[in-house]
Order: structure tokens, then sequence, then C-alpha cells
């Protein structure tokens, strides 16, 4: 489908730009009450999380004879606290984007509907998918600061390649893929390195990640991907999903069932008695 066939079935739409609006004002209060209701339990409840480094030391073996050993030396770089204070901002930062494009970006989100993208959904995207998924990381066992560091920018950058996505197929007469593979890419070693943890974890006493974290992996992992799916359907035109404000309402839609679910199955999960 071309961006001319594009712009005729969006002029065409059922879905009108002042429905959008409503849908996004509805969506920004709704994530608005979650994130203060998250706020004010975050506070009450104690949770902590010690983030580390772990860089090479030398280590001095006496002998005879003496002799060195490279070793690695963790560090404790800064300890999580209030982590509901974390998954409200989720939420927040949710509901600061749609009333965003609800009113003082109103006129720039519906033009650049029109051509077939919504640049404010990527940087929204970039910056909360990116809490959720570092969130994630931490239940897992990923406690080193620089992997979590590289997972957050791999996803943030996942996140820039649909932009990038939706930018260059703005005119296109056939659809370029290449920003989708890439994206794929970028946002698929996050979840390997999750999952090597993850199953490494498995099966000790000690170790094995209580039940709420499998919920939160597997969950989240299909609406993660459900996200990926919604990209390809618009672009290959099928069925509802020819009309890109379709696509746009099923976004809205995504990103409030997912937050959702994941900030509740944080608190359920960490917080149970």
């Amino acid at each position: 489908m071309d961006h001319k066939e594009r712009q005729q079935i969006i002029a065409r739409s059922p879905i009108s730009f002042r429905y959008l609006k409503r849908f996004n004002t509805a969506a920004g209060i709704l994530h608005l009450i979650q994130g203060a209701i998250m706020l004010l339990l975050g506070f009450l409840l104690e949770w902590e999380r010690e983030i580390y480094t772990f860089y090479l030391d030398i280590d001095i073996i006496q002998g005879p004879p003496p002799r060195f050993e490279i070793i690695p030396n963790p560090q404790v770089v800064f300890t999580l606290s209030y982590l509901g204070v974390i998954v409200a901002s989720f939420a927040i930062i949710s509901a600061i984007a749609h009333f965003t494009i609800a009113y003082p970006k109103n006129k720039s989100y519906n033009e650049n509907l029109r051509k077939g993208m919504n640049p404010y959904r990527w940087y929204e995207y970039a910056f909360s998918s990116s809490i959720m998924i570092w969130l994630i990381a931490t239940f897992v066992g990923v406690w080193d600061f620089w992997s979590l560091t590289m997972i957050f920018v791999l996803n943030a950058m996942m996140i820039m390649f649909g932009y990038l996505m939706e930018y260059v197929n703005q005119y296109t007469e056939k659809t370029k893929w290449s920003p989708y593979v890439l994206g794929c890419i970028s946002g698929g070693v996050p979840w390997v390195v999750l999952y090597a943890y993850f199953i490494a974890a498995i099966g000790s006493v000690d170790t094995n990640p209580p039940a709420f974290v499998y919920f939160i992996l597997f969950i989240y992992f299909i609406l993660f991907n459900v996200f990926a799916i919604n990209m390809v359907l618009q672009y290959k035109g099928v069925g509802r999903w020819k009309d890109y404000l379709y696509g746009e309402r099923v976004y809205i839609i995504l990103s409030f069932v997912a937050k959702t679910i994941l900030a509740w199955l944080v608190f359920v999960g960490v917080f149970a008695p």
C-alpha cells in the first residue's frame, strides 16, 4: 500500500481526529489516576535492590612463589528504592504524552497522522518501555549497572527504529522494511539476556524466581510482540489495519493494557504478604 492510498483511507476513516483527541484524553486520565495510586503505594511500601559494577581487581596470592590473579570486584553503585515511584513513571510518562498530543501538540499530531506516522508515540515509548524492561531485568537477576544501561539503550533504539520505519515510509510506493528488521534485532537482544538469566535461575531453591516474575516475563513478552505485529498489520494493510488511524487506536489500547498489567503484577508480587 503506497502513501497516496494510505492517505485516502485515512481521509475516509470512521475514526475521526476528534475521536482520537477524546480517546487520548481518556487514556491520559486513566494513566494519571493509576500513576497517582502507584506513587502513593510506592512511598508506603518498602523495597530495595542494590545495583553493582563488576570491574576487575588484582588479588595477590602469597607464595611461595607469590602470584597475581585477576578477579571480579563487585561494588555497589547505588541502591534502588521506592519501587512504586519507578512503576508509577510508566503511567505518568504515558499520561503526559497523551495530554500533550490531545492538546498543545494536537495540530501537529493530526498532521503526522495524515502522513501515516506518530513520532510522539515513539518518543514516549523510548522512555516508558525502556524503563519497563530495565525493571524486569532486575527481577531476573541482572544487577550490573552497565548491563542494565545497555538493555535500556538497546530497547530505546528498537523504539526509535519504529519511528524511523514510519518516517522512511511516509512517501514510499513500496514499504521499506529495513528499519523494522534492525528494530527487531536491537529489541531482541535484551530479551535473550533476560531469558538467559531467568533460565539459569530456575531449578535452584536459592535463586528460583518467584511466581510473579514468571507472569511478568511471559505476559509482557507476549504484549511486547503484539506491538510489532500491529505495525506489520498496518504496513501489510490487513483488514481494518489498512486504516492507519485504526492501528493508532490499537497502539493506545496496547500501551494502556501492557503498562497496567505489568505495574499491578509488580505490586502484587513484590508486596504480597
